[in-house]
């Protein structure tokens, strides 16, 4: 199914059942035949020309059919690990791919998901694109509250294309093992023909001092938290030498080498890892996952963006390839000792190795779940479970929600809120049997944007069709009720709030962590985002307003955990305690801005204690950041030493799907995609790799925590790191806590000897 070279295991990323039994497939579906019926307003009626009947899909429209759901009667979903094939007969038109999407019960509010793009030949030939539809990207069409939704006999697919699209049938078929390959082909050729233009005037650089090597082509290692960019230079010394690898039992560690097209393009460069044996002739227990970089434009540089499952790569005469590989080894399987072998490269031209060097240590890393740490990325839209389970096996053990994009479909009956849950139980179920046992949920967005951005409120404060959203808005700004949820709202939220906890908590949901809104530290600004006849923006009614909104999140069910998001701390406005303005309000405090007070863990963990005496909560306290530019030592950096010197046990990312867009070229500041789900595997980028790697790192800590929680010498070396760590951070580092956070390391070497400080002590005192 994928390109992993897989030694003595299976890997759970082939789990993927490619025969199912079932209905009996292929199933074609003629539009020009289908019943009117099962067509909204996107598609024109019937038509004929050359022989073909056809309807189109009309430009602008995202054009919805239904057609009959495919597996077995009665299951929301085919069976977990299905995969099917939507093929479209076509006739291409288009200048720009159209998208294929699928009801999904996922994407934004349980709708539709976008699966692949095809077309843009614009030929006017009649073309069959290959679109995969996963088992965990479809769902029957079920609603508990709107009847007119409710067709559970059916399914649906969109088409959203910029000019009329001839479409003259689909077929459902059962996928083949050659569909994964294809479909990242084409991605990547999408990707391409997204950047046509800027490609053309920006062709990929070539290294600048040509080294001195012979052949056609030269390996070498690579550091692999440095991105190899294709005019890197090419360390000669380090030509031939091994890949060397140094890891724990139930860790996941990268290796990445380079490779230099000398003198002449090299075709279809790819590789194979051979067996890894130790000196005893036996092999080691673990998987071993290839990938090869993808070099696309951002801002003008041809970055290294994607890490996709391994595949034949074309490199530029002159130029230089990335290419990655992961060693996963497993509690109970793997074996500590030494092994050897070898990485096998073969191009058209020609043909190189490199030795592999893997030490696994015989220290067994406690989980995320076992160190008691917790990791959630935000999203934009809820990801499929093939993406939570690779979230899973990257150290994410929680979601990040909002209301936006995550609301149910509620009703009000008899004054009462009724509310949908089909979907939301079958992907919080998937979650939780994957791990994650959190889910932060952001009932509102940015105050910025007051009270327009107050989603939960304003949903449910329109539901019984007295006033538009726009009416709600200028009645909430009001001056004698912004201070407060609106009094007419604020009954019906806590009656919702209380039934979706009441709700969760007997589906054995995660955790639910409800905020009323992001960022209420901007009550101390006044800046109005949007439109001011229904925006009133941050001011000094945003302090009251989100404690009123903690006040009834309480009031609806008092075991709820409230999460804040805090982006300032300390010496912003003049304000004294900046800190303290909501710890009494709030459970789960998440601050991006630590700089601003080195001090407010401590803070935090003596409030806990307070709290605690009293009779109240614990306070659990947080960090989270942004992306940092794509650059993977400061993902490390940040998630792994970093943050251990403040002693927080919970990280947020902002932010790991935050748009769906293939092509990046032309975004500036930080980036909010630290991978991309499809429907076969995820890609992560390389500032995931080093995120997951700084997971790790406190991973390690936390074992090495455990083990000398009674050797003061040594608790005094790992001190020593932590305050190393937190004096380590560069002052290009992001302060900008709103638009452009993250933290940057002073010298990248400093994480190699920080973790081989503890991997050195945790060895020797293995028995």
């Amino acid at each position: 199914m994928n390109n992993s070279t897989l030694v003595l295991l299976t890997c759970l990323l082939s789990s993927a059942a490619w025969a199912v039994d079932g209905p009996a497939l292929p199933t074609t579906h003629n539009l020009a035949t289908l019943p009117a019926a099962q067509f909204d307003g996107g598609w024109s009626a019937p038509a004929e020309e050359g022989g073909v009947a056809f309807r189109q899909a009309l430009a602008g429209k995202y054009a919805h059919v239904r057609i009959k759901a495919w597996w077995e009667a009665g299951d929301l979903r085919p069976a977990e690990g299905e995969r099917f094939v939507c093929e479209v007969r076509y006739r291409d038109v288009l200048t720009r791919p159209a998208q294929f999407l699928a009801f999904s019960g996922l994407g934004r509010n349980f709708g539709d998901s976008v699966l692949h793009r095809f077309g843009g030949a614009s030929d006017g030939q009649w073309r069959t694109a290959a679109i995969p539809v996963p088992w965990s990207m479809v769902a029957r069409l079920q609603s508990t509250v709107n009847p007119a939704a409710h067709a559970p006999d059916m399914t649906a697919v969109a088409i959203a294309a910029d000019k009329d699209l001839p479409v003259a049938s689909i077929t459902v078929r059962r996928a083949v093992p050659d569909d994964e390959a294809r479909f990242y082909a084409e991605c990547r050729a999408l990707i391409a023909g997204d950047q046509q233009s800027e490609r053309a005037a920006t062709p990929p650089p070539a290294v600048t001092e040509k080294p001195a090597v012979q052949g056609p082509l030269a390996a070498y290692p690579w550091e692999p938290l440095c991105r190899l960019f294709p005019n890197s230079p090419v360390p000669t010394a380090m030509v031939g030498k091994p890949v060397q690898v140094r890891m724990c039992l139930n860790q996941i560690e990268s290796a990445s080498f380079g490779v230099y097209a000398n003198g002449t393009a090299l075709g279809s460069v790819d590789y194979e890892v051979t067996p890894l044996v130790d000196a005893n002739g036996r092999a080691l227990k673990a998987v071993i996952e290839r990938r090869t970089a993808e070099y696309a434009l951002m801002d003008g540089l041809w970055t290294p963006m994607r890490l996709w499952p391994a595949f034949p790569a074309d490199i530029p005469a002159g130029s230089a390839q990335w290419l990655f590989l992961n060693i996963e080894t497993r509690r109970g399987e793997s074996a500590p000792g030494v092994y050897r072998g070898r990485i096998l490269i073969k191009a058209k031209e020609g043909t190189g190795e490199l030795p592999l060097e893997v030490e696994v240590l015989p220290v067994d890393l406690l989980s995320m779940d076992e160190a008691g740490l917790t990791m959630v990325g935000c999203y934009q839209n809820t990801p499929p479970l093939q993406d939570i389970a690779f979230q899973r096996r990257y150290n994410y053990n929680g979601a990040m929600l909002w209301y936006n994009s995550f609301s149910f479909p509620t009703v009000l009956r008899d004054g009462k809120v009724v509310v949908d849950f089909t979907y939301a139980d079958d992907w919080m179920a998937g979650i939780r049997k994957r791990g994650f046992h959190c889910a932060v949920w952001y009932l509102g967005g940015d105050p910025f944007g007051f009270p327009r951005t107050m989603n939960v409120f304003a949903h449910l404060g329109t539901l019984d069709g007295k006033r538009t959203r726009d009416q709600w808005c200028r009645e909430q700004m009001a001056p004698e009720h912004r201070n407060a949820i609106l009094p007419s709202t604020r009954p019906v939220f806590v009656d919702w709030m209380r039934h979706v906890n009441a709700h969760a908590l007997a589906a054995g949901w995660p955790e639910l962590l409800p905020t009323p809104h992001d960022e209420p530290q901007k009550w101390a600004g006044s800046t109005v985002k949007g439109d001011k006849a229904i925006t009133l923006g941050t001011g000094p009614w945003i302090k009251p307003y989100f404690k009123d909104g903690c006040a009834a999140i309480r009031e609806a069910d008092p075991r709820i955990r409230i999460y804040g998001c805090i982006h300032h701390v300390k010496d912003w406005k003049g304000i004294p305690d900046l800190w303290s303005i909501f710890i009494d309000d709030i459970d789960v405090y998440n601050t991006n801005a630590v700089m601003e007070d080195k001090d407010i863990g401590n803070r935090i963990r003596g409030a806990s204690a307070s709290s605690l005496k009293r009779g109240g909560r614990e306070k659990w306290f947080w960090q989270y950041s942004g992306t940092g530019g794509g650059v993977p030592a400061n993902q490390r950096y940040t998630f792994g030493f970093y943050y251990a010197a403040f002693g927080s046990t919970g990280f947020g990312q902002w932010a790991y799907n935050w748009g769906d867009k293939w092509d990046l070229s032309g975004r500036k500041g930080d980036l909010a995609v630290m991978a991309w789900a499809t429907p076969y595997e995820t890609i992560p980028s390389p500032w995931l790799e080093g995120q997951r790697i700084g997971l790790d790192d406190r991973r390690i800590i936390a074992t090495y925590q455990k083990r000398f929680a009674k050797d003061a010498e040594a608790m005094a070396a790992l001190q020593a790191v932590l305050k190393e760590s937190a004096d380590s951070r560069s002052e290009n580092s992001g302060n900008d806590t709103v638009t452009n956070f993250f933290e940057a390391l002073d010298d990248a070497s400093k994480l190699t000897r920080w973790r081989n400080t503890l991997l050195d002590r945790l060895a020797q005192a293995a028995p």
